[in-house]
């Protein structure tokens, strides 16, 4: 059982590993295509720039913002945020203010240019951009709707589920049959160490002539008989002293 235990606490783990890579790997497909559109968007805010127009004058942007976001029906909303997290333009007309701030924190914090982050129901993606003397002014932010790869993700998980039952069955059947004849004899000498603590006859057990757990019956056996030995001899050394004692007694007399 302890075996079996451990073997399920291992192949629990390698199942959570796998679908994490899977996770990732397809949020990495998703945001490849994201790129190109995040790409786009950013060609178009140069463009605004070189010409000399403000970011938030440029009217071209929004535009290509709404043909991007036409391109995949699972793309739900598209942003561009300046370098403090405010909403410069959006798809959506009624979204104003500030950008979520773990959104914000990956967009203009990150490391890397094209980022990308992963929640149960949305991946975000995008761009950071860059003005003419290379300081961060803000950034592209994507919202893809992951529910579009949910029967995928369903359909993956139970083949691992599968896959994990299937392993530990067969890993399950190889260890009970392993301990069961390859430490058989470890377990008879187990069971005739408990049996002789017990005070209960070690020969109701059954054992191979030429095994350990023989060669220990057997040892338990004359220690079993050397006891009895000795505790005749203690009982007849018992009666002798009082017959001693009797005779004295009558001798006396």
């Amino acid at each position: 059982m302890t075996v079996w235990m451990i073997l399920v606490a291992v192949l629990s783990l390698l199942y959570l590993m796998n679908f994490m890579k899977f996770d990732s790997l397809m949020s990495n497909v998703v945001s490849s295509k994201l790129d190109v559109i995040s790409s786009s968007i950013e060609t178009s805010i140069m463009k605004a720039e070189r010409l000399g127009i403000p970011l938030k004058s440029a009217t071209n942007v929004l535009d290509s913002m709404q043909k991007a976001k036409s391109r995949d029906e699972n793309v739900t909303e598209i942003e561009v945020i300046d370098n403090q997290g405010k909403i410069v333009f959006s798809t959506d007309k009624k979204a104003t203010g500030f950008i979520n701030s773990d959104i914000s924190r990956r967009a203009l914090k990150s490391t890397d240019k094209n980022w990308n982050l992963s929640t149960e129901e949305n991946l975000y993606s995008g761009i950071q951009i860059f003005d003419s003397f290379g300081n961060l002014s803000g950034s592209v932010v994507i919202v893809y709707d992951k529910a579009s790869f949910y029967s995928v993700y369903l359909l993956v998980r139970l083949h691992l589920l599968e896959m994990t039952i299937a392993i530990f069955l067969f890993f399950a059947a190889v260890v009970f049959l392993v301990i069961r004849f390859g430490f058989a004899d470890i377990t008879n000498v187990i069971k005739l160490i408990q049996q002789h603590s017990e005070g209960k006859d070690s020969r109701s057990l059954s054992v191979t002539k030429g095994t350990i757990s023989y060669e220990f019956a057997k040892q338990i056996k004359q220690s079993q008989e050397m006891q009895t030995r000795v505790a005749k001899e203690l009982d007849d050394l018992q009666d002798l002293d009082k017959g001693s004692s009797a005779k004295k007694v009558i001798d006396h007399d």
